[in-house]
């Protein structure tokens, strides 16, 4: 890390390397070296402004010294996989259309007409010869040549070289298209510095879009995003996530230039949860037990949840957490949403902790561990059985893949794209919706191996949901879906309780929020940047 991003008031980082999390490094000779590094974060707290969030001014300083000159990934290559294929790409109040004019080439314009400044295509197009304006007929060729001006004869003086399509920069990375409108912007292989090192087995050259679901949200584009860049929310919102024996093998954060990583092993430390009698989900009641209280949540139907307390006190609540009837106090919202609310259709997939199709996530029972050895053997248990799923899909590299890249990896790379680990299907994006500050578009795609010995599956379209609509109306997200509606409760509160707090500032933890404060510090620079 630079030396401007320590602070001179302390002399070591955050939580260096945790001797529980390198001895399974050690434990697995398969481990790749870009998993040893060590790479803390140094100390804050950091004080993040709430204008940030709700300012329109902040937006518009973002407009002109984020978007206009930061690498941001534009498309999947499989998006426009023909010659002439094009997509429009939005970010904020302006427009950029990606067009594959070779078999292995793309350009990206700015997305209007030099005549009268119509966007040249609102929507994804295939197979077009030439990029006509669908107002007066101004043509250019797919390389950006001036080639028709109806009634030439009425534009005295227009030299056709003057008015070429302006072009941004155009780099690749993984399959996926990147854009920066900033001339003077240094390459993008520079910008991701040694990402592709966590890629090497499975880069994601060799993957394809399976499903790509994008849902609009009010909120700023940062909650959103920030909500899904560090594990301390899975306390409260995803109890259902907390284990008992996983505490001492938590995981671990890193920083390296403008991107992150967290590897997530197993629950926060100090949130392990007690050992409470299994579940009877025989007589087909859907159930289930926060691990830390013990209270059970079963579903009553038509949005109902019943709340049963160890002690037998019960109380009702709808399946946003909204008291009925009972004499019980506050419930968790979030437990009550993923009984009651909205469901899976019947047989959808469960997703397993590396994002891989599974029957489940975890070899426990209601939290406790089952794997004879403790906490160790069932991360190598948990391991090999997805590691036997890519056995049938690239069965070439299976074998060599190291147990620590099973686990929940999730990179960022500033500012908004979240690469999960090799093995891991998931990629997220974050960005404004249109020029409004306080709406985004959440983006999850699902990157699948391509099978060996197998031809390129296109790409799966996109699927839009909008703000009122749940998640779990994108069944081929499968139970993600539900772990998404219990992100998506708290994000217009999240918003809505920034304009109402009297801080100007919100406070980050030190080291279960690495990634945010390292976003933050990445963003004042880019902010202070003439």
């Amino acid at each position: 890390m630079a030396d401007d991003m320590k602070p001179d008031t302390v002399s070591k980082p955050v939580r260096a390397q945790i001797d529980a999390f390198q001895k399974l490094l050690d434990a697995d000779p398969r481990t790749p070296e870009s998993y040893k590094r060590d790479s803390p974060i140094w100390p804050g707290p950091t004080y993040v402004p709430v204008d940030r969030y709700i300012s329109r001014e902040f937006h518009e300083l973002e407009k002109q010294k984020l978007w206009s000159r930061v690498w941001q990934m534009a498309c999947h290559e499989g998006d426009i996989p023909e010659v002439g294929d094009y997509i429009p790409y939005d970010i904020a109040d302006k427009s950029y259309l990606v067009v594959r004019t070779g078999p292995d080439e793309f350009k990206a314009y700015y997305n209007a007409c030099l005549h009268r400044g119509r966007k040249l295509r609102e929507n994804p197009g295939k197979g077009a010869k030439e990029l006509r304006c669908q107002f007066h007929g101004w043509t250019w060729s797919l390389e950006g040549r001036l080639t028709q001006v109806p009634c030439l004869w009425d534009f005295p003086g227009l030299k056709r070289e003057e008015n070429a399509l302006p072009e941004v920069k155009v780099g690749r990375w993984g399959g996926f298209v990147f854009i920066n409108p900033d001339p003077e912007a240094g390459s993008l292989e520079d910008f991701v510095g040694d990402l592709s090192s966590h890629f090497e087995l499975l880069p994601y050259e060799k993957r394809y879009v399976e499903a790509h679901v994008a849902k609009l949200i009010r909120c700023n584009w940062k909650v959103a995003q920030e909500a899904f860049s560090e594990s301390y929310h899975v306390i409260a919102t995803h109890p259902q996530g907390i284990d008992s024996e996983y505490g001492e093998l938590e995981g671990k954060y890193d920083v390296f230039g403008n991107y992150s990583r967290a590897v997530r092993i197993g629950t926060l430390e100090g949130t392990a949860a007690p050992i409470w009698e299994p579940l009877d989900n025989g007589d087909g009641v859907r159930r289930s037990r926060h691990p830390l209280d013990g209270y059970i949540y079963e579903a009553m139907g038509e949005g109902l949840v019943r709340v049963i307390t160890p002690k037998g006190d019960t109380g009702v609540y709808t399946w946003k957490g909204e008291h009925v009837e009972g004499k019980l106090g506050d419930v968790s919202l979030h437990m009550c949403n993923l009984v009651g609310g909205p469901q899976l259709p019947q047989g959808a997939e469960s997703v397993g902790v590396g994002g891989t199709r599974s029957s489940g996530s975890r070899m426990s029972v209601n939290g406790r561990v089952t794997a004879p050895g403790g906490p160790k053997e069932a991360l190598r248990s948990l391991a090999e059985m997805q590691r036997e799923q890519f056995r049938e899909i690239v069965p070439s590299i299976a074998d060599k893949i190291a147990d620590i890249e099973l686990t929940a990896v999730y990179l960022t790379l500033f500012p908004n794209f979240h690469p999960w680990g090799s093995f891991n299907r998931i990629v997220y994006r974050f960005r404004p919706n249109g020029d409004k500050h306080e709406e985004c578009i959440m983006e999850c795609y699902f990157l699948a191996p391509i099978p060996e010995n197998k031809p390129r599956p296109p790409n799966a379209p996109i699927h839009w949901l909008g703000f009122e609509d749940d998640w779990v109306e994108a069944p081929e997200l499968g139970t993600l879906g539900k772990v998404f509606n219990q992100d998506i409760a708290n994000m217009q509160w999240v918003q809505a309780g920034m304009h109402a707090t009297k801080r100007t500032h919100l406070q980050l933890s030190d080291y279960n929020e690495t990634k945010l404060r390292h976003f933050h510090k990445l963003l004042e620079d880019w902010i202070e940047k003439p």
